[in-house]
């Protein structure tokens, strides 16, 4: 079974590639070599920091690997990623990033994919779902599951819950062990009034992925809905358990004293 836990977010799923780097021809070997030397080692250091959640140094690092090999690929994409996380939100930015590196690479379907997310957190529905739909285009993309995701994912932000519902039941048969799937099913049978089935959805994802946040999140709330206060109380100390430092925390924290009294 694959590892998704690192992967997952409760938007659009991003993926980054380990380190291969190509150069251009150049008419002097020697610097050329030197040259590709640093850029790989400033791509490591920066991709330490990217996993790390240390942006900006990240984003200084793969700054450098582009002055050194301008046509780096995965420095570009590396570099889109950054600008369009929640700490930067620089999403015209990271589009230009991700479109320099299809430039490059036509059937990057990692870019293309990390493209289709960033028009979705611009509210660009279907201009994601083209791009996802692209990526999905190359019969060597590793993480297909991702694009389907996101397309699923950017239907039920644009209101299109049948669509998402066929799209996610298609993805869950191919890829079953992908819990984000579960996870979007479960928000469009909360739009669609189907409470249980989304609570049953929530927890065949977290089978997979116990500490997923947002499953937790959404899971605790359902269960209020149907009035089974003890059940919410028992998901969110796990949001509380899990030591993520977020909004979402310091609201379960005021549901549990809430559901105290």
């Amino acid at each position: 079974m694959r590892t998704y836990k690192k992967r997952l977010q409760t938007f659009a799923v991003f993926s980054v590639l380990c380190v291969v780097l190509f150069s251009a021809c150049v008419t002097t070997p020697k610097k050329e070599n030197n040259d590709q030397r640093k850029a790989e080692a400033h791509y490591k250091l920066g991709y330490a920091y990217l996993t790390d959640n240390r942006l900006k140094k990240a984003y200084v690092e793969f700054q450098t690997v582009l002055n050194l090999e301008p046509r780096n690929k995965q420095a570009l994409n590396a570099l889109g990623l950054i600008t369009s996380s929640p700490g930067f939100k620089e999403y015209k930015e990271a589009v230009k990033y991700f479109n320099r590196a299809i430039s490059i690479d036509p059937n990057y379907s990692e870019a293309m994919n990390n493209l289709g997310a960033a028009y979705v957190n611009m509210g660009k529905w279907d201009e994601g779902i083209k791009y996802f739909r692209r990526a999905l285009k190359n019969p060597v993309y590793a993480e297909p599951e991702s694009a389907y995701y996101n397309i699923a994912y950017a239907q039920y932000m644009k209101g299109d819950y049948a669509g998402a519902v066929i799209t996610l039941k298609g993805t869950i048969s191919r890829y079953p062990e992908f819990p984000g799937s579960y996870y979007v099913l479960g928000l469009v049978y909360i739009k669609q009034g189907k409470v249980q089935d989304a609570i049953d959805e929530f927890n065949k994802a977290l089978k997979i992925v116990p500490e997923y946040a947002g499953v937790l999140w959404e899971l605790a709330n359902a269960y209020l809905r149907q009035g089974e206060n003890e059940e919410a109380l028992i998901h969110f100390r796990k949001i509380i358990d899990s030591g993520s430092d977020d909004e979402r925390s310091r609201k379960a924290l005021e549901y549990i004293e809430l559901l105290r009294d």
